[in-house]
């Protein structure tokens, strides 16, 4: 069973280097890595013969743009190595993070090879943050409920949508494996966004989906961007930006999914996005853009004390002095 790994990447040769031997250490060798470089600078470029040659030929390099031009982003990147990959599986790897557990995708091919009603595979993956402080279990809510769910084989237990959509989270890319046909059939990845793509891509694959395995094996390590740093892309957007996105992302999640328990989750997540902007508006002496934001909120999940918040604003906006 052939897997395809994409790992997008720009500007980062020292760190790609670190990932893509980390892959070539897998005990399963029916592989392949699509390397997806997004308009990196010259000098960067001119280190991918020998590193390519260093890997063998399992690894291949996908240029897009000329040297140091404007990059598409992540979304774009990612799409073009799907539509490129051979493999039966898809998987992903960031250019910046590692995969840890050599046996990954020994394990994941013959979980896929012997339960066919099983789309996506998630794994657990450790989050390491700038300070040195350590996060073990990417999706607590689940991690502590594993011995109650049902054993598929090995280290993998069945889940459900139900199960996911109380794990409080989503499952990084680093630790997500999906069957080809799914991948397909929903689309990809949204390109209209390159911060939370990966929350959107993996509630729509989710929704897909006949059968969800999970494993608490922690099979990936996640460097979480320096906040203080701008030389990634979701650092770089500001936190208003960032509400924006991801209540957009929320929407475009609860109306191209099927399943209603999906759907209500990400309503509501988009209704408290929008209580967030909204008081921050609020607090940035926006009264109109609070009210405005604050009634959207209302409609995407209700309260009472919400519905007082919303009088107040109106009355705030008539009188913003």
């Amino acid at each position: 069973m052939l897997i395809s790994i994409i790992v997008p990447t720009r500007n980062r040769v020292a760190l790609l280097t670190q990932a893509l031997q980390a892959i070539q250490a897998q005990t399963h060798q029916q592989f392949e890595v699509l390397i997806v470089d997004d308009g990196s600078e010259a000098p960067t470029r001119a280190l991918y013969p020998a590193l390519l040659a260093q890997l063998g030929s399992r690894f291949r390099l996908v240029t897009v743009g000329t040297d140091g031009q404007r990059g598409q982003g992540p979304s774009a990147s990612r799409n073009l190595g799907i539509r490129l990959a051979r493999g039966d599986i898809v998987a992903f790897c960031d250019d910046d993070d590692l995969w840890v557990d050599a046996s990954n995708l020994a394990a994941v091919a013959q979980l896929f090879a012997q339960h066919h009603g099983v789309d996506v595979c998630i794994s657990n993956q450790r989050a390491v943050f700038v300070d040195g402080s350590v996060k073990e279990n990417w999706l607590p809510g689940l991690n502590h409920r594993i011995n109650t769910l049902p054993l598929l084989e090995d280290r993998f237990s069945a889940v459900t949508v139900a199960d996911l959509c109380r794990s409080g989270g989503f499952a990084h890319l680093n630790m997500l494996c999906v069957r080809r046909p799914v991948v397909e059939a929903v689309g990809g990845f949204w390109e209209a966004v390159n911060y939370e793509e990966d929350r959107d891509f993996f509630w729509r694959c989710v929704d897909a989906s006949r059968g969800l395995a999970f494993t608490s094996t922690t099979v990936a390590q996640h460097h979480v961007p320096d906040p203080a740093r701008r030389v990634n892309v979701s650092s770089a957007i500001q936190q208003q930006e960032r509400w924006l996105v991801a209540a957009m992302v929320s929407r475009h999640i609860a109306i191209t999914v099927k399943s209603q328990a999906i759907a209500g989750l990400f309503l509501q997540h988009e209704g408290d996005l929008l209580r967030r902007l909204a008081l921050h508006c609020a607090e940035h002496h926006q009264p109109r853009a609070s009210l405005a934001l604050a009634r959207q909120a209302l409609g995407a999940r209700f309260s009472l004390k919400w519905a007082a918040y919303c009088a107040w604003a109106w009355v705030k906006s008539l009188n913003p002095f």
